[in-house]
């Protein structure tokens, strides 16, 4: 009996020790049968990227702003070299690629890669280099060249700081965006319309399985997965105008946008010095950056900067006194070239003076003693008020990277930051655009803008984002945000004034025979020397396009900044208003 049940307990524990077996043999070649699949497929092969082209940039006419070319690059599997044979590895790649050792080897360490991920140790390599690394293929055990698109930006800087660049993801910008599905050693766009529309230009990557042998070197090609091409864009920018704006900049640092005041559309903006964004296309040495930075800010785009706006911001200390009825429009000051505010004296811009003259004709001559008055009849407050219904004090919202939102004082302000209430001093520097106000070039552009037209649209570069097949995935919708603050009465008077500056005041210079035009000069104090500004639009009767050009330390809105509006406006009555229909398009290559 004693036998038999020994018998029994030994048969049981077989069938349990049987079924476990089973039941592990199920659990592996089942349930887990992926997991496995999937770390013997690793065992024998390995994956390399096939990067996917950016969608191209064109400007409103089809012409190509931006697009890509195929460069070589290379790649190191570090985890199918041996750890004996890797320093080797690392050694000729370095000599081979003049690429420091050290780089590499930070390349490989980078965070939360995995041991059998391809490392970029270089892209963007010579075809001498390629035929270098082949030659030593045996000394390079998991090493792989491959090809990988480049942006390319077919006409140098032009409308850099609208267009921006592409660059590899940084370990500060990866934490931020791999929710989004970014990894490691994308390529993502880093200023401007790039970085701004990267969800749409950034396409999807694909892959090339490679076979390895035992060694960890490739093989053969076992399967491959074909990248999907980013969306395309068209942006509003004119390549011809932009060309035109740009010559008006060399040598000169400022900026120039022309926009269409009857939708906000941005037909070209310029900011100078500027930067050639093919300098990205392989990674830039931190001191190369730093020094180039240095000389001029060329990665600053003025047009988006803050500085004082002088006299082009008389058209709002104009705008409050008459929408508040501050000052008789029949009744005459008298400009003797001075102003006297208990001891101090504050000049106009004309030694001699302007003599008797209204209001309106004070901003035909930009009278400087005219607008101290009216500054200090309106007070900060009332000037506060009219310029922040224009939009100054807030960013306009033009789909670009960088725009600060300048700033507009107030009494309040005043006494809360530096602890004393604002004083008639205050008040007339503000009148004559001085003192503490702050405002961008896009800021004042669409202030004229909504002087032109009655309504105040958000700036914007895009036009459209559509596949390669022509497919219209998103157009831009076009964001009124505000309207003309003053009666209709008011305003007409207003763009009267601004008219007569050109026929026959200080904007004379801008005169063009055939494209009437309406703006202001502006000359804002600086430490050094003023800075110029000039803003108009065209046709006064259904105005097309607002020009706005500024100059650091130009002196005097009447001549440099002057000549450029009449430069621009010239081109554009000749070339667009005068051409209608027949624009041509451009061949890149």
């Amino acid at each position: 009996m004693e036998t038999d049940r020994k018998t029994q307990i030994s048969v049981i524990v077989m069938i349990i020790v049987f079924i476990l077996f089973i039941g592990k043999l199920w659990q592996l070649q089942v349930i887990q049968y992926s997991d496995y699949r999937k770390l013997s497929l690793e065992n024998t092969s390995r994956t390399i990227p096939t990067i996917a082209p950016r969608g191209i940039i064109y400007d409103r006419y089809d012409n190509v702003l931006v697009a890509n070319r195929a460069v070589f690059s290379a790649y190191l599997f570090p985890g199918s070299v041996n750890a004996e044979d890797l320093d080797e590895v690392l050694l000729t790649l370095s000599s081979l690629l003049d690429i420091p050792k050290w780089q590499i080897v930070q390349k490989i360490n980078e965070e939360k890669r995995r041991p059998f991920e391809p490392v970029l140790v270089k892209d963007n390599i010579s075809l001498n280099a390629v035929t270098a690394l082949e030659e030593k293929r045996y000394k390079l055990p998991g090493v792989v060249i491959n090809t990988r698109p480049v942006r390319y930006y077919p006409h140098g800087d032009l409308a850099a700081h609208v267009l921006g660049f592409a660059g590899k993801i940084t370990a500060d910008e990866l934490k931020l965006l791999r929710y989004k599905g970014y990894q490691l050693d994308d390529i993502i766009g880093k200023e401007g319309v790039e970085s701004v529309y990267d969800e749409y230009l950034r396409g999807i990557d694909g892959g090339k399985q490679l076979e390895i042998d035992v060694y960890g070197r490739p093989i053969r090609t076992a399967g491959s997965l074909d990248p999907v091409p980013g969306k395309d864009i068209r942006l509003t920018i004119d390549l011809e105008l932009q060309k035109v704006i740009e010559n008006n900049l060399v040598g000169k640092r400022g900026c120039i946008i022309v926009m269409d005041p009857r939708n906000g559309e941005v037909l070209a903006l310029s900011s100078s010095p500027s930067y050639a964004p093919n300098i990205f296309a392989a990674p830039l040495d931190p001191k190369t950056w730093q020094r180039m930075d240095k000389e001029g800010h060329p990665f600053l785009n003025r047009a988006l900067s803050t500085y004082p706006p002088g006299s082009i911001f008389k058209v709002v200390t104009l705008s409050s006194t008459l929408q508040e009825n501050m000052f008789d429009l029949h009744d005459k000051l008298t400009c003797t070239g001075s102003f006297e505010l208990g001891n101090r004296i504050a000049k106009c811009w004309m030694p001699g003076g302007h003599g008797k003259l209204d209001i309106l004709e004070g901003l035909v001559w930009s009278c400087d003693v005219v607008f101290y008055r009216l500054g200090l009849i309106n007070g900060p407050d009332l000037l506060s008020k009219y310029a922040k219904k224009y939009g100054l004090g807030t960013r306009t919202g033009i789909d670009l990277t960088g725009e600060l939102p300048g700033f507009i004082p107030t009494d309040a302000w005043k006494r809360a930051v530096y602890g004393i209430p604002w004083v008639k001093g205050d008040s007339i520097n503000m009148g004559i655009g001085q003192g503490f106000i702050q405002v961008t070039p896009i800021q004042m552009a669409n202030v004229y803008a909504v002087i032109a037209n009655g309504k105040r649209y958000v700036p914007h570069v895009l036009k459209e984002v559509f596949s390669r097949e022509g497919e219209t995935i998103y157009s831009y919708e076009i964001k009124q945000i505000g309207e003309m603050p003053i009666s209709e009465d008011n305003h007409k008077m207003l763009k009267g004034a601004l008219e007569d500056v050109i026929k026959r005041g200080t904007g004379i210079a801008a005169k063009v025979d055939g494209i009437p035009a309406a703006g202001k000069t502006g000359t804002a104090e600086n430490p050094r020397r003023p800075h110029a500004w000039f803003i108009c639009y065209a046709p006064t009767s259904e105005a097309q396009l607002v020009v706005a050009s500024f100059i650091e330390e130009g002196e005097h809105g009447d001549r440099v900044t002057a000549y450029i509006a009449r430069d621009v406006l010239t081109w554009y009555n000749n070339n667009r208003i005068n051409q209608t229909g027949s624009v041509t398009k451009e061949t890149s290559s």
